[in-house]
């Protein structure tokens, strides 16, 4: 059966080769998955920055879903979610000082 390599980012095997391995590390579902393991991590503040130069996207606000998900280029966030992130980041920096 050979080595098999398994990607945590997108919680699959395949054989292991050169071919295999650089065609899954540069596809676009391991790319995907890998960006949103990251944003897991990322600080309320940036998150906060980059939704706010975000226009509203307007499938999401009509029907609540939209075809393009996490890589939709406008923003999924409402206005409520907007404050509480704000308020989050509010929070964190007067705990900082």
């Amino acid at each position: 059966m050979g080595k098999r390599y398994f990607c945590d980012y997108c919680d699959r095997s395949f054989q292991d080769n050169l071919h295999n391995r650089k065609k899954h590390l540069n596809g676009v579902q391991h790319l995907r998955a890998k960006r949103l393991w990251y944003d897991l991590f990322r600080d309320a503040a940036a998150i906060l920055q980059e939704e706010q130069t975000k226009k509203p996207c307007r499938k999401f606000l009509q029907t609540g879903q939209c075809d393009f998900g996490s890589n939709c280029r406008f923003s999924h966030m409402t206005e409520q979610d907007l404050e509480k992130l704000s308020a989050q980041v509010q929070g964190e920096s007067c705990s900082k000082q």
